[in-house]
């Protein structure tokens, strides 16, 4: 009985070996699908970079933004050596200006002297 069923014409139909590649080569609209989802995933690849880098650089300056507040002690030492700075400079100030006073004024005496000094040599000439 094998035999017969061998020979039937449903038989032979289911005979046939199936395989996942088409006989034909690729068609045109196939080969234009893949170059669209190869464009669509570059294009992916792309904007996920972009998102990485920039969501790098917002936690960055959030990161900043977000930072501890300073304690008590800390602020009133940089306070003291803002006052100490500025002391210095107030100091250096009033030191430079009573130096440019002096100066002016030993100016102010020497032209004197030079001109009593001048025309007591043109008197002698």
């Amino acid at each position: 009985m094998p035999q017969a069923d061998k020979r039937r014409a449903t038989h032979r139909l289911t005979r046939r070996t199936y395989s996942l590649t088409s006989r034909r080569g690729p068609s045109w609209p196939m080969i234009m699908l893949g170059l669209l989802a190869a464009a669509c995933a570059a294009a992916a690849l792309a904007a996920a970079g972009f998102a990485l880098v920039t969501s790098r650089e917002n936690s960055k300056k959030a990161d900043a933004l977000c930072a501890p507040p300073m304690s008590e002690r800390e602020i009133r030492e940089q306070l003291s050596k803002a006052r100490i700075a500025l002391d210095h400079e107030v100091a250096t100030r009033l030191v430079l200006q009573q130096q440019a006073t002096d100066s002016a004024a030993e100016i102010h005496q020497m032209r004197t002297d030079l001109a009593f000094i001048k025309k007591q040599r043109d008197k002698s000439n």
